[in-house]
């Protein structure tokens, strides 16, 4: 984080037992916020929270993973980690915070300058899946970037962990998105609303695509046709067409993802951790379908067996024809936070 000499330490009340901060040297103070049920982070901040600190959010509750600019105000360092749910919600969220502890931010900087470098002067790029034969196009003029989310936890603003996520905007004047691509991999839901039933279920529907690929044929920008490419993702081609038919905006291509973290691995569940990691590649690769708040749910899809490569330039962008990057994976300290019962301290 921002590397001020004071940490808190937020969660929601009823998990009160199940963390810890294990004190280091690199904060001077250390402090834990309790936050009651129905509180929001805008709140805890305003109320409990010194300015100049670096903050860590661990909630499941939405209202305390996002607050208006004004109340986190500019000498405050935000990072949320999303809780898991279910049974097996402290492991996973022991999975996410050792994610961001061996996340290297100038490791995930230096990867998105050189990628968005490369793009800059490409006039398009191109993905590509041996396994189904997909291919797709994007091209534009100069790239236009609707996330840049790598780099340190930046003053000012909430940021989910782990970070590592640079999105190439497609539903922009000027570019354009057309043909067929191959979906693979754990997905991410984003809903409009928080405590979404809907939301769990679609991400449920969609997680056959974990092991099975479906084919999308994209034209000028939207979905037009859906192709299981295996029996096990059909139960993921029927949840897509379902979305379709309730709000045809979800069918809009709005972005191409890049996952950049090398110190994060896709996860089992429906977390920001699946965009991000870039898997044993230089960098993963996504769909990204809707656009909240426009759309009532964002689905950010791997493209886990595809390539991409730049219009004009020499060698693999992204994806698996950048697999054996090889190398330890970079490492740093922070002040660690466990979650007690789940045997992580």
């Amino acid at each position: 984080m921002a590397g001020r000499n004071r940490f808190v330490l937020v969660v929601e009340k009823a998990l009160a037992d199940f963390f810890r901060i294990e004190h280091g040297t690199r904060h001077e103070h250390h402090a834990t916020v309790l936050a009651e049920p129905g509180r929001t982070l805008a709140d805890v901040l305003r109320s409990d929270v010194p300015e100049n600190s670096d903050v860590l959010v661990v909630a499941a509750a939405d209202s305390l993973l996002t607050a208006p600019t004004v109340e986190i105000g500019p000498g405050r360092t935000v990072a949320a980690v999303r809780m898991g749910t279910g049974p097996l919600a402290l492991d996973q969220t022991r999975s996410l915070l050792e994610a961001l502890e061996r996340t290297d931010p100038d490791d995930v900087q230096r990867h998105a300058d050189a990628l968005a470098g490369t793009l800059a002067t490409a006039g398009g790029l191109r993905i590509e899946d041996p396994l189904t034969g997909s291919v797709a196009q994007a091209r534009f003029t100069r790239p236009t970037w609707s996330r840049s989310d790598v780099g340190a936890f930046k003053p000012g603003a909430v940021q989910l962990a782990p970070t590592g996520r640079l999105r190439l905007a497609t539903d922009v004047t000027g570019t354009t998105f057309s043909g067929q691509i191959a979906v693979k991999g754990w997905p991410v839901v984003r809903s409009r609303t928080g405590g979404d039933d809907r939301r769990h279920e679609l991400y449920e529907q969609l997680t056959g695509l974990s092991h099975y690929p479906l084919v999308l044929t994209v034209d000028d920008g939207t979905v037009t046709d859906l192709k299981a490419a295996a029996s096990g993702s059909g139960a993921a081609a029927a949840a897509l067409e379902s979305l379709f038919a309730e709000h045809s905006d979800h069918s809009v291509v709005s972005g191409v993802e890049f996952g950049l973290s090398r110190g994060t691995q896709p996860l089992p569940f429906n977390t920001e951790a699946n965009s991000a990691a870039t898997g044993r590649a230089k960098a993963s690769v996504h769909l990204v379908l809707g656009a909240l708040p426009q759309t009532p749910y964002q689905l950010t899809l791997a493209c886990a067996t595809s390539t991409v490569t730049a219009e004009g330039a020499a060698g693999a962008l992204a994806g698996t024809g950048t697999e054996d990057g090889g190398g330890e994976r970079p490492r740093r300290r922070m002040n660690r936070v466990t979650a007690s019962s789940c045997g992580c301290h």
